[in-house]
């Protein structure tokens, strides 16, 4: 078990040093992406479209609502779909090599949370430049984080064991995780649908991690922690179910690969 570990954390080295590699600025891409989102983010809502929160008053009050939301989902999406096509990308390997699936998607984990880590850094490095406060709420956000990654390593496991069963998830996990973002406050806020769909925002788990961001961004303020140990209970629910199903459906997941 600590072996495969080990092996995970070396496999995600290796995905972090040959992401970019052969590019001029090499490594230094995996500042420049969130660098360009959040400009983009800010030049277009904040100034050309002149989109403001009232209850904010500042020119970036829009950019500062949009870019934690917007950060958090892209780790949350792109963590789960990785995750999600594991034995599918890794089948190869998985039939040559002793090596277990798992190792192969806590790798997906390790490299994506760091990303999520440079990514909401530099959205806090954001408000600093723009004269924001940054109090010592912000440290609540690590936790919080990798609350959330485990949440969509844990969903993104549990479609893993279903892809290899029934391949057209593969291009419906993408259109489900679009709807999915439409439908979760991100780029309006929640007052706008909340009168006619209550139940869009009550029941959905992604709003309560992007609402505790966007409060934390917005206000410097932590209203309430009961929706984070609600997910805190589901993520460990999600983390037990896909350990026991992995267990069980693994072998016969690579008698079809």
């Amino acid at each position: 078990m600590l072996r495969n570990l080990l092996l995970a954390f070396t496999l995600a080295k290796r995905d972090l040093k040959e992401r970019y590699v052969g590019m001029n600025f090499g490594e230094f891409w995996y500042l420049i992406s969130p660098i360009i989102m959040i400009f983009i983010y800010t030049v277009i809502f904040s100034n050309f479209m002149k989109m403001k929160l009232n209850i904010v008053q500042s020119q970036y009050a829009y950019s500062i609502y949009l870019v934690p939301g917007l950060l958090a989902w892209s780790s949350f999406a792109t963590l789960l779909n990785k995750t999600a096509m594991v034995f599918l990308e890794k089948a190869e390997l998985l039939k040559k090599i002793n090596i277990p699936a798992y190792s192969f998607m806590i790798s997906v984990l390790i490299v994506e949370f760091l990303l999520f880590l440079i990514s909401m850094g530099l959205g806090v490095v954001f408000l600093l430049l723009i004269g924001y406060h940054v109090g010592f709420e912000f440290l609540y956000l690590i936790p919080v984080m990798v609350l959330q990654s485990l949440f969509g390593f844990f969903l993104g496991v549990l479609f893993a064991l279903f892809v290899p069963f029934f391949k057209d998830l593969k291009e419906i996990i993408p259109i489900f995780l679009q709807l999915w973002f439409w439908i979760t406050p991100i780029v309006y806020i929640k007052e706008m649908i909340y009168d006619k769909f209550p139940y869009v925002v009550d029941y959905n788990p992604a709003y309560f991690f992007i609402n505790f961001y966007q409060n934390i961004f917005l206000y410097s303020k932590i209203y309430s922690l009961k929706p984070i140990f609600s997910l805190l209970l589901i993520t460990i629910f999600l983390g037990f179910l896909s350990v026991y199903l992995y267990k069980k459906m693994t072998p016969a997941i690579k008698d079809i690969i």
